[in-house]
């Protein structure tokens, strides 16, 4: 069904008495029999082009599945999901996981946890994929109903084509599933312009704008754009002030939704909320850099983007199809404005892609529009062919070469791995890790998460002091009493806090470091120093292995 129909019944058809019987084929060489055949090879030719795209996206993707083992990221929230469903199952206690995941800890690792124990990190990150291909499709059903079937084939191309797209095919984060909530609640709202009752394609929409929020709190800065979406997307037809109705009902339905969900995390996830995303700490990247590194990777979309606004302006006069195409190239602009005035680039190259996909819906307008030369349908084709090889496929190979480089930032964890796995067998208890959620996945089954802890945050209960320690003192006086079998630390995001943890390691005299593990990545090569404690023999045990000795 063609995305442009609608839900009907079907008039009778009237009986005329008086008209000869056609003769069968007297209508197959008329004029509108040839316009009708010509109409439904469009229909049934035009899902091809999505297909194509699809195709290449999912092979773009799927070469990035095996090539790197688990992204810190991508640990944190497998492991996640394990202990929340051990947590459903069989009661066991879980940490605090809401006040410090940017994102409900309930929805997206669970669901990632269950993929992995498919067909592990690579089934999970299948799962990305089938989430961004899904979001893909909403691309073109969106755009074929703002504008054409031309403008959605050229949407979809570019959005595929973008490193960032590729990269979160391949990704077991819950960006994906985040980002395909959000486009499924865009498409909703465009989709209830062409219905007579779109009561529960807006009720469908907020659900899945709240639900998106949840997956990922980062999210709710598109929510203005969705609202204005439904807003405008009725305006031409029934006016501003039915358009003004439209858009505060979503927008009252997901707020409502949203409280109701906080309501029932409670206080951890109300902190988790504020922490990671409200009320995130400022980085050190100057705006500069953030706004660079955005331009690499989505700024071909951004500015195709813009000269869709432009030719909307010059060649149309509706102006409510102006301001649509102009909502969602400032879309595009959205995450690296808001990363700029933080001054961060943590997660840029994944969160560019969630402005990119309103944006392709513009830059494919753009491109439709001006590749339209003539009346000649032949020349569109070869337009058409040319815009593809002339913008979409360099945009795809430098996406590819990006989406490569995204993979290649973090080290291969496979000897480290190794290493932990006989060295965690051959001291059991406490691990201290910078970083331990690698660790921590990879050997979950055999390690607790209780036994494992980071450099990040520590407190501890020492004697004689009613209020557990935090900090470098928290630090000391575990290592002092021996409370950790190991400390693994590579000097990397936490190198400060690592510097003192190795003067209390040389104070208290009992650990040694017994191996260290190299490994390499884009930035060059590193290293984990891992100590094991071993204690020093007292002089009575001393004396007596000296008298072994010599006897």
């Amino acid at each position: 069904m063609s995305p442009h129909s609608s839900v009907g019944t079907l008039a009778p058809r009237p009986l005329v008495r008086d008209a000869a019987p056609e003769p069968v084929g007297a209508q197959s060489g008329s004029v509108a029999g040839r316009h009708s055949r010509r109409s439904a090879a469009q229909v049934s030719l035009a899902p091809l082009g999505l297909l194509c795209v699809l195709t290449v996206q999912a092979l773009l993707s799927l070469r990035l599945a095996w090539s790197n083992t688990a992204f810190l990221d991508e640990a944190t929230y497998l492991y996640v999901g394990h202990n929340e469903l051990a947590h459903w199952l069989t009661g066991a206690s879980v940490p605090a996981y809401p006040t410090y995941l940017s994102g409900a800890p309930v929805i997206y690792p669970p669901l990632a946890a269950l993929a992995n124990d498919l067909g592990g990190l690579a089934a999970a990150r299948v799962l990305s994929l089938c989430f961004m291909l899904g979001a893909t499709s909403l691309l073109w059903g969106m755009t074929s109903r703002l504008a054409d079937r031309r403008s959605a084939f050229f949407a979809v191309a570019f959005f595929a084509a973008l490193g960032p797209t590729q990269y979160l095919g391949a990704f077991a984060t819950y960006d994906a599933m985040a980002l395909f909530l959000m486009t499924a609640a865009a498409w909703c709202v465009v989709a209830a312009r062409d219905r007579a009752d779109s009561t529960w394609l807006l009720l469908g929409g907020a659900g899945l704008l709240a639900l998106a929020n949840a997956t990922k709190y980062a999210t709710g800065l598109f929510d203005p754009v969705i609202i204005a979406l439904a807003a405008l997307s009725i305006a031409g037809k029934r006016g501003v002030k039915p358009a003004m109705g439209r858009g505060g009902y979503l927008a009252v339905i997901s707020i409502g939704l949203l409280s109701m969900l906080l309501a029932v995390g409670g206080p951890l996830y109300v902190t988790g909320v504020l922490s990671t995303t409200l009320a995130r700490v400022s980085g050190g990247s100057p705006p500069l850099v953030v706004m660079t590194d955005s331009a690499r990777w989505v700024g071909a979309v951004c500015l195709l983007a813009a000269l869709g606004v432009a030719v909307a302006a010059l060649t149309r006069h509706d102006r409510i199809q102006v301001a649509i195409f102009a909502l969602l190239a400032v879309a595009g602009l959205l995450v690296p404005l808001n990363q700029a005035r933080i001054q961060t680039t943590t997660s840029l190259s994944k969160h560019v892609d969630f402005g990119a996909w309103f944006a392709a819906a513009a830059a494919g307008y753009a491109i439709a529009r001006l590749t339209r030369v003539g009346p000649w349908k032949q020349l569109h084709v070869v337009t058409a062919a040319l815009a593809v090889a002339a913008v979409v496929v360099p945009v795809g190979i430098i996406g590819r070469a990006q989406a490569g480089d995204f993979f290649q930032v973090w080290p291969n964890s496979t000897e480290v791995t190794k290493s932990l796995r006989a060295l965690t067998h051959a001291h059991p208890g406490n691990y201290l890790a910078e970083d331990f959620d690698v660790g921590a996945y990879y050997l979950e089954n055999s390690i607790r998460w209780d036994r494992w802890y980071n450099t990040w945050y520590f407190s501890y209960k020492v004697s004689g002091i009613p209020q557990p320690v935090t900090g470098p003192a928290a630090y000391r006086a575990a290592i002092n009493n021996h409370y950790f079998s190991l400390i693994i630390l590579d000097f990397g995001d936490t190198a400060a806090i690592d510097h003192v943890i190795t003067s209390d390691i040389r104070s208290a005299g009992d650990y040694h470091v017994i191996a260290e593990a190299p490994y390499w990545d884009k930035f060059g090569t590193g290293q984990f120093t891992i100590w094991a404690y071993q204690p020093r023999p007292d002089r009575g045990q001393l004396q007596t292995h000296l008298t072994r000795l010599r006897g």
